[in-house]
C-alpha cells in the first residue's frame, strides 16, 4: 500500500492510497478457506463446497471488507506518522468507477487541516472579580448559625417565629367536620404573620381559616398541609385547627460556646474573630462562581483575539457525510456556524496546553480524588478515618472508569484556571454578592442579544 499527501492549501489536502492485490490476497484467500471449511449450503457436505463456488458468493464482500481495513489502518498510520493535526475525519471522495476485479485499486481522501496560529496569554485582557462579604452579610450568617445550634423553648402563646403544631380538620359547608380528614401538622408562623389569625392563641383554642389565609400559592400549600397537587389547588372550603404544641427556636447566645461548635474547639478565641472567620470562609465559597465567570470573559476574548481560518468547506461536507441528520450542505454550513467559537476553543485550548506544558498526570488525578474524599468525610464527621481505610476509598473511586475521567477533566480545567491566572492580564474588580449577580444577569442578557441578533443575520443571508 502507498499514500502520498497532495496539498491545496494551508487547510486542505489530498491524501492518494494505492492498494495492490498482493496488500490484501494472502488474507482473503484464508477468509475464503475458512468460508469452505465451515460453511453449511443445501447440497453439498460440510467442507466439500467447491471454491468457486464459494468465491462466487463470498469473494467480494470479503475484499470489501479487507480494503476498507486496510485503509482505515493505514490513514491513522500515515497521518500519526506525519504528525498532521486534521479537523474531522478523512473523508472518502467518490469513485463511481472503482473497479474491485482490478490489481490496483486507487482511492483519495480529503483532508481538513487543522489552522497554524499561536495564543498568547498575556495579550488577554479580562476583569476578574473579588465578591467582598459586607457586614450585614456577617450579621446574617451570625444570626443563623445562633438560630441553627439554638435550643427550642416551649411557648404560651402563638407569636411571630413560632412552630405550632396542630390538629388540622376539613369543615363541610354546614361547619360540621369531614369524617376522616383529621391530621396532625406544623405551621410556621413566619415574619408576614401568615396565618395571621393564629397569632396570640394558646394551647387547646380553636382556629377556623380558608386555606388562601395559609397560603395563596398552591404548590406552598401542598407542602404545609401535606395535599396533592390537585386538592391544593381545587380546595374551597375552610379548615379548623386546634393547637397542640406552641415551640420556638431559642438562638443560641454568641459566645464561645458558638464558636467551638460552628468551627471546632478553640478554632476561633472570641466575636471578632468569629466574624472575621465568616467573612473570610463566605467570600472562599464565592471563588468558584467569579472564577467560573473569569474564565467566560477570558475564553471569549480568546476567541475573538485569536485569529485563524478554518477549512469551513471541508467541514460542511464532512458533516453531511458523518451525521445522518443533516441531509444538505447548507443545513451542515448552518450547524458548523452553530458550533464554530466551540471548535474554535478547541483548537485554542490545544495550542495552550501544548504552550504552556499542561499535562495530566496520573498522580495528579489520584490527589484531587484524596482530596475530594477528604472534603466530604470531613462534612460527615470523618476526618480522622485512618489512612489505610482512605486509601482503600480512593483506589476504589480512581478504578471506576467514569469516575477518573471526570476527575482528570477537573484537573485540567484547574490547569488551564491557573495558566490564566498567571498570564492574563487581569482587572480585579471589587463588588458585593448582590452587585455580582446582577453584573452576570446584564452579561447574559447581553449575551443573549448578541447571539439572537447573529442567528437572525444569518439566517437572513441564507
Amino acid at each position: 500500500m502507498n499514500i502520498t499527501q497532495n496539498s491545496i492549501d494551508n487547510l486542505n489536502s489530498v491524501l492518494s492510497v494505492t492498494i495492490v492485490k498482493d496488500d490484501y490476497k494472502e488474507k482473503v484467500e484464508k477468509a475464503l478457506n475458512n468460508y469452505r471449511k465451515n460453511a453449511t449450503i443445501k447440497g453439498f457436505r460440510k467442507g466439500q463446497v467447491p471454491m468457486s463456488f464459494v468465491k462466487k458468493q463470498f469473494e467480494k464482500s470479503i475484499i470489501f471488507d479487507e480494503v476498507n481495513q486496510l485503509l482505515q489502518t493505514g490513514l491513522n498510520d500515515f497521518i500519526q506518522k506525519e504528525k498532521i493535526s486534521i479537523l474531522g475525519n478523512p473523508l472518502p471522495k467518490v469513485n463511481e468507477s472503482l473497479d474491485w476485479d482490478a490489481d490496483t485499486l486507487n482511492f483519495e481522501f480529503e483532508l481538513g487541516l487543522a489552522p497554524e496560529f499561536d495564543v498568547d496569554l498575556t495579550k488577554i485582557k479580562a476583569d476578574t472579580y473579588k465578591i467582598e462579604v459586607n457586614e450585614e452579610e456577617v450579621q446574617k450568617y451570625v444570626d443563623n448559625f445562633s438560630k441553627r445550634f439554638g435550643t427550642m423553648k416551649t411557648l404560651e402563646k402563638v407569636e411571630d417565629g413560632a412552630n405550632v403544631k396542630v390538629l388540622m380538620k376539613e369543615l363541610d359547608a354546614d361547619k360540621n367536620v369531614v369524617e376522616g380528614s383529621e391530621k396532625e401538622i406544623y405551621l410556621f408562623v413566619d415574619e408576614l404573620a401568615k396565618p395571621k389569625k393564629l397569632i396570640g392563641k394558646k394551647i387547646g383554642d380553636l382556629v377556623v381559616l380558608k386555606s388562601k389565609e395559609i397560603s395563596e400559592d398552591a404548590l406552598n400549600l401542598e407542602q404545609i398541609l401535606s395535599w396533592t397537587p390537585e386538592k391544593a389547588k381545587e380546595f374551597t372550603g375552610e379548615l379548623q385547627f386546634e393547637i397542640l404544641e406552641i415551640t420556638a427556636m431559642e438562638a443560641s447566645p454568641v459566645d464561645q460556646s458558638l464558636f467551638d461548635k460552628v468551627y471546632g474547639e478553640g478554632a476561633v478565641k472570641d466575636e471578632k474573630e468569629f466574624r472575621q472567620k465568616i467573612k473570610e470562609e463566605a467570600e472562599k465559597m464565592y471563588v468558584r462562581e467569579t472564577d467560573k465567570q473569569m474564565m467566560n470573559e477570558v475564553v471569549e476574548e480568546l476567541i475573538k483575539e485569536t485569529k485563524f481560518d478554518l477549512p469551513t468547506e471541508f467541514l460542511s461536507r464532512w458533516l453531511v457525510f458523518s451525521n445522518e441528520n443533516i441531509e444538505t450542505e447548507e443545513e451542515a454550513a448552518k450547524q458548523l456556524k452553530k458550533e464554530e467559537n466551540g471548535l474554535r476553543y478547541q483548537l485554542i485550548e490545544s495550542k495552550i496546553a501544548e504552550k504552556y506544558d499542561l499535562k495530566v498526570e496520573y498522580a495528579d488525578v489520584e490527589n484531587a480524588m484524596r482530596n475530594i474524599i477528604k472534603e466530604q468525610l470531613a462534612m460527615y464527621g470523618q476526618a480522622n478515618m485512618p489512612e489505610e481505610d482512605l486509601e482503600r476509598i480512593v483506589q476504589g473511586s480512581i478504578q471506576n472508569q467514569q469516575e477518573f475521567q471526570r476527575m482528570a477533566d477537573q484537573v485540567f480545567a484547574d490547569k488551564m484556571m491557573q495558566a490564566f491566572k498567571d498570564n492574563v492580564k487581569l482587572k480585579e474588580k471589587k463588588l458585593t454578592f448582590d452587585e455580582f449577580v446582577k453584573l452576570m444577569e446584564e452579561k447574559n442578557a447581553q449575551h443573549h442579544n448578541h447571539d439572537h441578533a447573529h442567528d437572525h443575520d444569518h439566517d437572513h443571508e441564507h
